[in-house]
């Protein structure tokens, strides 16, 4: 079975002028038919975050003991807070794979905003390894935390590696199974900020940057990963129509959205 959790909450984007992301979920669910093997779940504060994460970290964690596939739907990335830490709880030997524009590892913002989730996730230490793709814009600081303190790899695209490239730094970073030693993580959590998408094809977002990625290049990834079993939770986060042009983020987040939903068709 799978869940879809739809969280419609952006109010951990500061500037107010950037927000939108609350209206992502209907948007990319009415791009496409959801299968009947799929069904619907909602999380709806809008105010309080601490509350939000809460009811969501709930949900999730329910939802993952019934051994249903769940997958979040922001809402701003800092609703992914909730659905890890549930995914954590249930899978005790996980990986992350995070894909987005930003490291979102900004200092000391408890609880964490969409700025900061990914340094709260790693101090708490929910994930065995860490992977960061898409990242190309990102201070100093957060680039020393993310390689010198607590994490992680993370691939910038300034070099521009293929996707294929991507695929082969995956053993190293998460392990094989023939590997032996501490890497080796048994299931994996997909986060996916829409703005690891170049703005040509995803300009619905709060923050777009230039020299992203093209669809077919992170699709490949999504379902190679998918094809070695390991997947077992995701979010798709950062899609605001209200920045949108001609639903184009919708349809490309739909997409993603529906590789998920064919894992147990």
């Amino acid at each position: 079975m799978i869940s879809v959790l739809k969280i419609p909450f952006d109010a951990c984007i500061v500037e107010k002028e950037r927000r939108g992301a609350a209206k992502g979920p209907d948007a990319v669910i009415s791009e496409l038919k959801l299968p009947e093997a799929a069904k619907i779940l909602e999380v709806k504060e809008q105010n309080d975050f601490e509350k939000l994460s809460k009811d969501i970290e709930k949900v999730a964690t329910e939802e993952h003991k019934k051994k249903n596939f769940v997958i979040g739907l922001g809402g701003d990335h800092s609703v992914s807070y909730g659905l890890m830490k549930a995914f954590a709880k249930t899978h005790k030997n996980a990986g992350l794979i995070y894909f987005d524009a930003h490291l979102d590892c900004d200092p000391d913002f408890l609880p964490p905003t969409h700025e900061g989730i990914l340094r709260a996730v790693s101090k708490e230490n929910l994930f065995k390894q860490i992977m960061v793709i898409g990242a190309r814009n990102y201070t100093q600081e957060e680039a020393k935390f993310s390689k010198d303190e607590h994490i992680f790899d993370f691939i910038g695209i300034y070099d521009k590696p293929t996707s294929q490239c991507i695929m082969s730094y995956i053993p190293d970073i998460f392990g094989s199974a023939d590997d032996a030693g501490d890497k080796i993580t048994d299931e994996l959590y997909l986060s996916i900020d829409i703005d690891v998408f170049d703005p040509e094809f995803a300009p619905g977002t709060g923050y777009p940057e230039k020299n992203g990625y093209k669809p077919d290049e992170i699709l490949y990834v999504i379902k190679e990963l998918i094809k070695t079993g390991k997947v077992k939770g995701a979010d798709i986060v950062e899609v605001s129509p209200p920045k949108d042009v001609n639903n184009m983020t919708s349809k490309l987040a739909a997409r993603l959205l529906l590789e998920f939903l064919n894992i147990n068709a």
